[in-house]
């Protein structure tokens, strides 16, 4: 899928402009406040319809006006030239319309296209809880998979109710009455369970290898998923008695505290060299090649090369976990292999090759990894990054690519609009856009 066009009425500091953008690179370049992450906020919105920044949506609104519109024309290879039609008034709701046709909910435009975001807020995918990181993976693969995000509303409905269940017991309620909603809840967990470790080990790949790329030093990395259902197997039986064993703890807590709601993502470093044995000496199987080793009490995993006066840093069995101990620039890096991965599995069952949207995503990579990334974006099919400074992309780079320079016709000159700061702070793990 390509992005032809954008067109923003009344969206954030636009009061009506409208930009083109090509396939392959393009490159949206400005000054701070010009405009370039409300660019990537308004195609986001066209194809998502939600934002990536913010869960209140008033704040897309232009200051001073009652309504907002994006229009997108985007293009692929199956069904050729479409519009998207977006538009948001506070108290009369959200209109969406593709090629003219009204959408009845906003799962349906979800369905329809493949799109990957980075802007600021998205370092919290490996900075922030790990209820982010599960809404992440439950969006990506419910837009995916039909039955995926069958499976993501079956276990959000039944621990609801599981947990309302566990407070009328702390009340005093009949314990009998919890055996019921013990038998839904192992059904739904178990299904939601295997359907997201299995999405993790289809990404995992990509994204070792995409990591890798991005790494000048050779660092590998990886994905592990920590789920408590691993120690029963993904198995409903097993499931059971272990929530029955569990049974007066939660209670007392009036929560249920053991299944994939508690699942986490991790990015882990795990060495500058390929490791065909774990540490036990034994030959690892192929399935678990790229993951990290178990942990263990022996010492380190890996020893990786430092400078000659510090001598070898030692990795940690298991990996560096890089929401603890990873720099700045390598929890970006990260959160781009992501992505891209994300793209790669998307691509692989959709046959679309969905849009990047990189918000400012070059500043804090050093130069080496930003010459990776853009020869990976060479082959990522259409990418939209913004920048504020140009010479970020190598002359030859620059002329390859399409230059967007900004400010846009029909935009708010900078400092001519003051809405109220948000202080609501980036869209909850539920609606997060990432």
């Amino acid at each position: 899928m390509v992005v032809k066009s954008l067109r923003l009425v009344n969206f954030r500091s636009y009061c009506d402009a409208t930009v083109r953008f090509g396939p392959g690179l393009n490159i949206v370049v400005g000054a701070n406040a010009s405009g370039k992450t409300n660019l990537l906020e308004a195609a986001w919105f066209a194809l998502r319809g939600n934002s990536p920044r913010t869960r209140r949506e008033e704040k897309l609104i232009t200051w001073g006006e009652s309504f907002s519109r994006v229009e997108l024309e985007v293009d692929d290879d199956a069904a050729g030239a479409q519009t998207v039609d977006v538009g948001f008034a506070p108290g009369r709701g959200k209109r969406v319309r593709w090629s003219g046709l009204e959408l009845e909910s906003i799962e349906e435009l979800r369905g329809r296209s493949q799109v990957f975001v980075f802007v600021p807020e998205s370092l919290l995918l490996v900075k922030g809880s790990p209820a982010r990181r599960r809404a992440h993976l439950d969006a990506f693969a419910s837009a995916l998979d039909p039955q995926y995000a069958a499976a993501a509303r079956d276990m959000q409905a039944v621990l609801r109710q599981r947990n309302a269940q566990l407070g009328a017991v702390k009340q005093g309620g009949d314990p009998g009455a919890l055996d019921p909603w013990d038998v839904q809840f192992a059904r739904a967990a178990v299904e939601l369970g295997r359907r997201r470790r299995d999405l993790v080990g289809e990404l995992r790949e990509r994204f070792a290898a995409a990591a890798s790329a991005l790494a000048p030093a050779g660092e590998r990395f990886t994905l592990l998923l920590v789920a408590q259902l691993e120690s029963v197997q993904y198995n409903e039986a097993a499931l059971l008695d272990e929530l029955r064993r569990r049974r007066p703890g939660e209670v007392g807590r009036g929560l249920s505290l053991f299944g994939p709601h508690r699942d986490d993502l991790r990015f882990l470093e795990v060495g500058a060299a390929p490791q065909s044995s774990g540490g036990d000496g034994r030959e690892r199987p192929p399935e678990l090649e790229g993951e990290p080793p178990a942990p263990s009490a022996e010492g380190p995993a890996a020893v990786v090369a430092s400078g000659p006066a510090c001598g070898p840093v030692e990795l940690p069995r298991g990996g560096r976990d890089l929401r603890l101990f990873g720099s700045q620039g390598e929890q970006r890096a990260a959160v781009l292999a992501l992505l891209l991965a994300e793209q790669q599995l998307a691509a692989s069952r959709t046959g679309e090759q969905g849009a990047l949207f990189l918000d400012d995503v070059m500043s804090e990579l050093d130069d080496a990894r930003r010459r990776l990334l853009v020869a990976m974006l060479a082959t990522a099919g259409q990418a939209i990054i913004t920048t504020t400074n140009r010479h970020y992309f190598t002359a030859e780079e620059l002329a390859s690519a399409n230059v967007i320079d900004l400010p846009l016709e029909g935009s708010l000159a900078a400092g001519r609009v003051a809405p109220p700061p948000d202080a609501a702070g980036p869209a909850p793990p539920a609606i997060d856009a990432l």
